[in-house]
């Protein structure tokens, strides 16, 4: 069953924002710059979303006969290493017969296939398997070896991953300095006037494209269902998506109601942020909870939490 949820692209403020960050880099490589963008946030914040929208905007071309590819995305490996990361391009370039090549033989290959393709930006996906059961030892080599390709080609770099990745900045000091700021691409928050309004446009976005398709939805401006629809996800839109893709599965007659919902969060939202289910009718949801349940989720994904949220009893 294909659902109205998961193939539904829900356009929201962060984002949109973190698009627009990375497609000005994207132009600015295209147009001969080489740079490096870091763009991080928990997981089922949209990442994977964004480099998918980033990919399809600049496809593969076949020109003459000759294949060209401008955008190349690349999944980094679980251990990044001097002959990991030019495999990994290598795959993201279909070319995957490596033979018994060394590391530099393999680099050769890389710069050699980017330059006929005529490659300008790589995306690494994944960039916190440059941290996690890595040696700071380890993490600098990986990461020099990243530095001297881009160099060396004038690519630019877009870096995609979990918080822990700026990890990976600084264990490498001159990757940092040659990095532009880190984009967050942060869940929304409750207890912030802005994001809580964005937070509950994208929530409306979702129910009308349910609504348009003939599904009878909870009233989205109801507050106390955008209090629990919130409490299930803390802010995270592809967490909203999972669970109302669950709901659909579990619906009948195309009827989503609260105790869908119910159903829909025991099975689809594993985290442990709360003890209760949100969807319980039994259960209040004050602003307090809310955003202790936003810190935490904040906490564990190694992100900072501002100041407001902080100075709750968490």
């Amino acid at each position: 069953m294909n659902t109205i949820s998961s193939r539904e692209l829900i356009e929201h403020a962060h984002f949109s924002n973190a698009w627009e960050r990375a497609e000005h880099t994207i132009q600015r490589a295209l147009a001969g710059e080489s740079l490096m963008l870091p763009i991080f946030g928990p997981t089922r914040v949209g990442k994977t979303e964004l480099i998918s929208t980033l990919t399809a905007t600049y496809p593969a071309k076949v020109v003459d006969g000759v294949r060209f590819q401008q955008v190349v995305r690349v999944m980094t490996p679980v251990k990044p290493s001097r002959r990991s990361l030019p495999e990994a391009v290598l795959t993201a370039l279909g070319s995957q017969r490596y033979g018994r090549s060394n590391a530099e033989e393999l680099t050769a290959r890389v710069r050699d296939l980017l330059k006929i393709v005529g490659t300008r930006v790589l995306i690494f996906e994944e960039m916190q398997h440059f941290v996690e059961n890595m040696s700071p030892t380890a993490t600098r080599e990986a990461a020099d070896w990243l530095k001297v390709v881009a160099e060396e080609l004038r690519l630019t770099v877009v870096m995609v991953g979990l918080p822990i990745s700026e990890q990976v900045l600084i264990r490498n000091e001159q990757l940092r300095d040659r990095a532009d700021s880190i984009h967050e691409f942060r869940p929304y928050s409750w207890e912030q006037p802005q994001e809580h309004q964005e937070f509950r446009r994208t929530l409306l976005g979702l129910t009308e494209a349910l609504d348009e398709a003939g599904w009878s939805v909870p009233d989205p401006h109801d507050i106390d269902f955008s209090r629990r629809v919130y409490a299930s996800c803390l802010g995270r839109v592809g967490m909203l998506v999972k669970l109302f893709n669950t709901a659909e599965h579990l619906a009948c007659d195309q009827i989503i109601d609260s105790g869908i919902l119910l159903k829909a969060h025991a099975q689809a939202i594993g985290t442990k942020f709360f003890s209760f289910n949100p969807f319980d009718s039994l259960q209040e949801l004050p602003d307090s909870i809310l955003v202790q349940g936003y810190a935490q989720m904040l906490r564990e994904a190694h992100m900072g939490i501002p100041k407001a949220a902080s100075q709750v009893g968490v």
